[in-house]
């Protein structure tokens, strides 16, 4: 499927909310390509590969802008610029509700006169989030052809809170919002803990549920708590398990590697996880490395 402009820098302005720096796995996302696609395009302009640094699990990290607009021209050519104008009616200072009062309906041209924009501007913002998979614009009634004004005023709170579609924060915003990124890594790294203190699995899905944000955003908050306590807490997942397989392991490939791992983990001996976090499950590192240790066998 063709990634859009908007869905790009829709896609981007949820990255920029919880990332500083973009992986591999953001430039697919933001692309919809898959990462073998985004490993070519790397091996094909060393240049900007070279951008990277390695982060933790040498993961390469890429600076944030420059990685967007990478991706940007990759797929919309080389003359593509980011927008200097964002599409969609202008936000206000401060989010807030549309005022109506009960039971008002609204047109288009109600909408436009409250956010100081023009009918089209808002009907073409509509239809941009008709099929939005999260928060679609609301329905039009059947019958009188007008909108629910409460259903209005609470989803255009949403857009100009998350302010979706746009390229990204203005420096005051960027100062506002990098407090709330902070706390909220905070909170989800708390949130970590006493899962495991609890014995208690933690999905991406869970957690998006309990901060009322995407999964993908979920995953991100979750996948950087994860690198932060789970080292700490001395646990590691099945590909760190391939990692440590013994020397004489060195000549498989990665794919025997990780069947290896798997074999190693069907053993009566074998540990469970300590924890499942966004469907990896982790292991204390004591235990493997006792499931790793050669075998002795008893003399005859």
């Amino acid at each position: 499927m063709t990634t859009t402009r908007t869905q790009f820098e829709q896609r981007l302005t949820e990255l920029r909310g919880s990332a500083q720096e973009l992986t591999r796995k953001d430039f697919a996302h933001l692309a919809g390509v898959a990462e073998k696609t985004v490993r070519n395009w790397l091996d094909a302009d060393p240049g900007f590969a070279s951008t990277a640094r390695i982060g933790p699990r040498r993961v390469q990290l890429f600076p944030f802008d420059e990685g967007a607009q990478w991706v940007r021209v990759k797929l919309f050519g080389p003359n593509e610029r980011a927008p200097e104008v964002s599409p969609g009616p202008r936000l206000p200072a401060e989010p807030h509700h549309m005022p109506h009062t009960p039971g008002e309906r609204w047109r288009w041209v109600d909408m436009a006169r409250l956010r100081g924009v023009t009918p089209t501007a808002v009907r073409l913002l509509g239809a941009d989030y008709r099929d939005h998979p999260e928060r679609p614009f609301p329905p039009r009634d059947e019958h009188d052809r007008m909108f629910d004004a409460s259903e209005v005023s609470a989803w255009f709170r949403w857009y100009d809170t998350t302010r979706p579609g746009y390229t990204g924060p203005r420096p005051a915003e960027i100062a506002a919002e990098s407090g709330t990124r902070d706390t909220r890594r905070k909170e989800v790294i708390r949130r970590l803990d006493t899962a495991i203190d609890q014995g208690e699995d933690l999905t991406s899905e869970v957690l998006a549920r309990e901060l009322g944000v995407s999964t993908d955003v979920a995953s991100r908050y979750l996948r950087q708590a994860a690198e932060v306590v789970l080292p700490e807490r001395s646990l590691i997942s099945r590909s760190q398990i391939a990692e440590r397989l013994p020397k004489t392991s060195a000549a498989l490939t990665p794919e025997q590697r990780r069947e290896r791992v798997k074999t190693l983990l069907k053993r009566k001996n074998a540990p469970t996880p300590v924890i499942t976090v966004a469907d990896t499950p982790y292991y204390h590192e004591t235990a493997i490395t006792q499931l790793l240790a050669p075998r002795v066998t008893p003399p005859t």
